[in-house]
């Protein structure tokens, strides 16, 4: 499948003229102009900073998108992000006031994509671009974080009536044009919907840093060769809604490239299970159990972390996003439970609470948390929302952020055009 993927990347940007010699050329469309300003204000008292004080501050992220059809079967997108905290200019201009420094400017996305050639049910989209699959566990578009997350690569999407698969290669970073030392991801993800109420997703993932280890047995070997497979089951039965997860990690890996490389298995296991009590309300209970395998043991030959490879993390394990970063190699089993309500048009409330425990290695939890979100829509183009979240700490964390009752809250306001 790597092999297949990489040629794919190479070949789709050449399909264009060929696809246009299918088709007739009407007058071309106009371009339009999209776009969304969001600011973000947090209250962060999660101790991660040099300082271990509690600290405000503003978030602004702006795009500014442009998508034009010049045919009928195909689409180009170029749109332009910056990202950056206010008070960010450099003081030396006018205090900030006269920077024009771009440092938050960039190319969020830029592709073009090709819509059936030749008549085949299906897309082809090459350059920069967001790519999410499913619940975005493990590929999202990150849109908590400030500048979201975009990649570099060529997808061929394949559209059936039942069925629907993606195919993608995308280049992560490399520190020259060519494949010398470079980070890569390739993966098939597919999608099956037997019924309107039931749905089931396959996939097969590959990242990879080409880097070669410098010394011992494995010299000459990539330092990363990672894959990742699994499944997604959703269903709903009546007022139920059930979402079945579970993926296993197994490849080689170095810490770094003059490490020896260490087998991979790792997995992941989740369920969610949902139950709409008051419809007209939207108001449900939900109970959930997600486990992150973890290290036995670092000086082994196996290495049993699983990693969440890409995935909009801010999500699912709690919103203070304490873990699974500050898990380390413990892995992580997070059990939660919440409710969610819409109890007016256009305003959604949910509260819940997880308790942390880590996978592997000790008994001591990394703590417990309860979140509290809000999010009204007042209008189709603007969005209010906000939260707080409360966090105990458990023994494994009370030497990293201590033993006090840590908090976090925000303000945000999206506008879009």
């Amino acid at each position: 499948m790597k092999r297949y993927l990489r040629s794919a990347l190479l070949i789709l940007p050449f399909l264009s003229p060929l696809a246009l010699l299918s088709q007739e050329a009407p007058a071309p469309a106009p371009v339009t102009v999209s776009g969304q300003v969001r600011l973000r204000t947090e209250l962060d008292d999660r101790g991660l900073g040099a300082v271990d004080e509690t600290v405000l501050i503003h978030l602004l992220r702006t795009r500014l998108r442009a998508t034009a059809r010049p045919l009928p079967w195909i689409t180009v997108v170029a749109e332009v992000q910056d990202a950056r905290y206010l008070g960010s200019g450099d003081p030396s201009q006018g205090r900030g006031t006269t920077d024009i420094s771009p440092d938050g400017l960039d190319m969020h996305q830029a592709w073009a994509q090709i819509d059936h050639p030749f008549d085949l049910p299906v897309d082809l989209r090459f350059g920069r671009q967001e790519i999410s699959f499913a619940n975005e566990r493990l590929i999202g578009v990150s849109n908590w974080s400030n500048t979201g997350r975009a990649f570099d690569g060529a997808r061929a999407m394949i559209h059936g009536d039942e069925v629907s698969v993606d195919l993608f290669a995308a280049r992560l970073s490399a520190p020259v044009p060519g494949p010398t030392a470079s980070q890569n991801l390739y993966g098939a993800w597919g999608n099956w919907k037997p019924a309107a109420d039931m749905s089931v997703d396959l996939f097969a993932l590959r990242d990879d840093n080409t880097t070669p280890v410098r010394r011992g047995e494995d010299s000459g070997k990539s330092v990363l060769g990672r894959n990742t497979v699994g499944t997604l089951l959703r269903g709903t039965f009546g007022p139920v809604n059930v979402e079945l997860e579970g993926a296993g990690q197994f490849g080689e890996n170095a810490a770094n490239d003059s490490a020896q490389r260490r087998t991979i298995q790792a997995f992941l296991g989740s369920a969610t299970i949902t139950a709409t009590i008051l419809p007209e309300s939207k108001t449900s209970l939900f109970v959930l159990g997600t486990v992150l395998s973890g290290d036995g043991s670092a000086s082994d030959d196996r290495n049993e972390t699983f990693n969440t490879l890409f995935g909009t993390n801010h999500k699912f394990y709690g919103t203070i996003d304490y873990v699974p970063d500050l898990s380390g190699n413990f892995g992580l089993v997070d059990l939660g439970a919440g409710i969610s309500s819409a109890p007016v048009k256009g305003l959604r409330i949910v509260l819940d609470g997880h308790v942390f425990m880590p996978q592997r290695s000790s008994q001591e939890q990394f703590g417990s948390e309860v979140d509290l979100t809000a999010t009204w829509r007042l209008a189709a183009p603007f969005e209010l929302s906000g939260g707080a979240a409360l966090f105990m700490p458990g023994e494994l964390l009370k030497a990293r952020i201590g033993d006090s009752a840590r908090s976090w809250a925000f303000l945000a306001g999206s506008w879009e055009f």
